[in-house]
């Protein structure tokens, strides 16, 4: 479990859009020595070679210059004096980078250890003063990337890094305590070689291990794209009084899209022309690149069904013709449902289409970040998609980011482009990340624990302050009441916001576990929902929790059970229920104000 909870890296040492100007070539380097060699690999291997492929076969199938960019086009830098760089990678990885002993490095007798007693061999090689260039982590998936320390050969000489590929580099010292992967920043050094000490640490991600995965990064999506629109889903991003954001998926050869569009039980319908992008997953196998489409239909009547579909004028291909219903001018009663934690599991597409069944009138859902497994990996989203479609593409689903869905400091790219939100979030963040909505006499703020916090701080702090809302629910991924406290940042942060603007809910994740503490006000129990907020968490499919003790503000424990949440708001009361998938009843909870 441990594994799991990533935090994030502001700086995103990975991100494209980050790289200084001077040295963007590196990266498109290995980029492009990885699109040849993958595109010759299908051209010449089928899927099973391709899913069984070895190390021997990739360093045979690869040319010189690709085998150069490999070797040196990863990691760069410069240093004003002679330096000796250590390259430290874990023991377990089985075939070391290939370009560690053929570019003069020498494994050392030296271990390097992390909190959970990894073990890192240390290779170390001298360069004299001008540009450091390192390789990729390997052809393996192995996530333990390698980190680097530099020193200088004279000692006492000061070392100055500079001109960083990635840009954005940050450095630390090297000694225990330090923290060697910027997408978790719990797992830092306990042992650190005596040789070591006080050199210059650099920090990297676990996800730029796959920047030249080919051994068993091959995969398949259960749900391939077709010219036919399928994966039907609906957001909001505007208004749901009067307009419909709707989304599909085909594959890369349609380019062109409708919603067609009818009040129930009309014979004429209207047209809106939609959008798309294109997503190219690499290592998809059997569907590498697809379309998503979006169309957003306004000028609709409040408290209105509506029938529509989508499809492709040019192929003629056309989805089914199914329903939304917009948000009724002063709805006095409404109810939503709320999940965390799906991880793109069939078993949470079977618990929403019970809960569902049941409660058919709910008018949304809102999701608090993991939805998939791999947010970097297409074929997760195919399958989160597809198991909540029979919901999805009648009811809008409201998501927030978990760190799954930007695993291993990759960032949320496909999340960011699957969903299409209101762009009302802080404008330092990317479009889709943070953002707030309003239905009924309830706002909701959802927060993106991923991204940079202090911004949406200053943010959540204007819109909560301007908030007419009679219900406040803030929704984001980390939990910050839990006797383990992984993400004490968000707490400090956000937690005096919460209080100061008495938010009522807050959603959150990533435990998998249900919880719901007594009202909580500056860290601390009180008497009642009118004097403090109310914190939740849950899970929406099979998991088994380890033992650990009860904090005393829990008030509702529930372990090893997924369920799914459905919340009612009538005026000035709110009730909340617990569903299993057979229907009983885990938990119920009310508050009035």
């Amino acid at each position: 479990m441990k594994a799991l909870r990533c935090r994030r890296w502001v700086l995103c040492v990975v991100a494209i859009g980050l790289l200084g100007s001077g040295w963007a070539w590196a990266e498109e380097s290995v980029s492009q020595a990885m699109d040849s060699v993958v595109n010759r690999l299908y051209a010449t291997k089928s899927l099973d070679e391709l899913y069984a492929i070895t190390n021997k076969q990739i360093e045979n199938f690869i040319t010189p210059e690709e085998r150069h960019a490999f070797a040196t086009q990863h990691w760069c830098f410069d240093v004003n004096v002679p330096v000796v760089v250590s390259v430290m990678h874990d023991v377990d990885q089985k075939t070391p980078p290939f370009w560690l002993r053929e570019d003069g490095f020498k494994k050392t007798g030296m271990i390097v250890k992390n909190m959970e007693n990894w073990k890192y061999a240390v290779w170390q090689k001298k360069f004299p003063a001008g540009r450091v260039e390192l390789g990729i982590n390997g052809f393996d998936k192995f996530r333990a990337h390698y980190f680097v320390c530099v020193g200088p050969q004279t000692p006492g000489t000061k070392v100055t890094l500079s001109n960083f590929y990635p840009a954005g580099q940050e450095i630390e010292v090297m000694k225990p305590g330090s923290l060697i992967y910027h997408d978790w920043t719990e797992l830092v050094l306990t042992q650190v070689p005596k040789a070591l000490l006080g050199q210059q640490l650099l920090p990297t991600s676990r996800g730029r291990s796959v920047d030249a995965a080919l051994i068993g990064s091959f995969r398949k999506t259960l749900f391939p794209s077709s010219d036919k629109p399928d994966l039907l889903y609906l957001t909001w991003s505007g208004d749901p009084h009067t307009t419909q954001t709707i989304q599909w998926r085909t594959d890369s050869k349609v380019k062109d899209g409708v919603a067609r569009y009818r009040k129930k039980g009309a014979k004429n319908y209207s047209v809106v022309k939609g959008t798309f992008s294109s997503m190219d997953d690499r290592m998809l196998a059997n569907d590498r690149v697809c379309n998503w489409h979006v169309a957003v239909v306004r000028g609709l009547t409040p408290g209105t069904t509506y029938e529509y579909q989508v499809g492709s004028p040019t192929a003629n291909t056309w989805s089914a013709w199914t329903e939304f219903k917009t948000e009724p001018e002063n709805p006095k009663q409404f109810s939503f449902f709320w999940a965390s934690d799906v991880h793109s599991n069939v078993h949470w597409g079977h618990l929403q289409t019970a809960v569902f069944k049941k409660h058919p009138e709910a008018a949304f859902c809102v999701l608090s970040g993991d939805l998939v497994r791999t947010g970097a990996e297409r074929g997760d989203w195919d399958e989160m998609l597809k198991y909540g479609e029979p919901m999805y593409r009648t009811r809008p689903i409201m998501p927030a980011v978990g760190n799954h869905d930007a695993q291993y400091g990759l960032g949320a790219g496909m999340y960011l482009q699957i969903f299409n939100l209101p762009k009302n979030g802080p404008k330092a963040l990317k479009p889709n990340s943070a953002y707030t909505f309003s239905y009924g006499n309830t706002e909701f703020f959802v927060l993106d624990v991923m991204a940079d916090t202090k911004a949406q701080t200053v943010w959540l702090k204007k819109q909560l302050a301007k908030s007419t809302a009679t219900w406040k629910i803030v929704m984001f991924h980390f939990p910050i009441y839990w006797f383990e406290d992984e993400s004490p940042d968000l707490g400090v942060a956000w937690g005096p916001l919460i209080d100061k603007y008495h938010v009522d809910l807050v959603l959150m994740g990533h435990i998998h576990e249900y919880t719901r503490t007594y009202p909580m006000y500056g860290g601390k129990r009180v008497a009642s929902t009118a004097k403090g907020t109310v914190y939740y968490t849950t899970i929406s499919i099979p998991h088994h929790s380890p033992n650990h003790p009860q904090p005393a503000y829990i008030e509702k424990w529930i372990k090893n059970i997924p369920f799914a949440v459905e919340i009612t708001i009538k005026g000035k009361h709110l009730g909340l229920t617990a569903y299993e998938k057979d229907g009983s009843v885990g938990d119920t909870y009310a508050m009035d104000k």
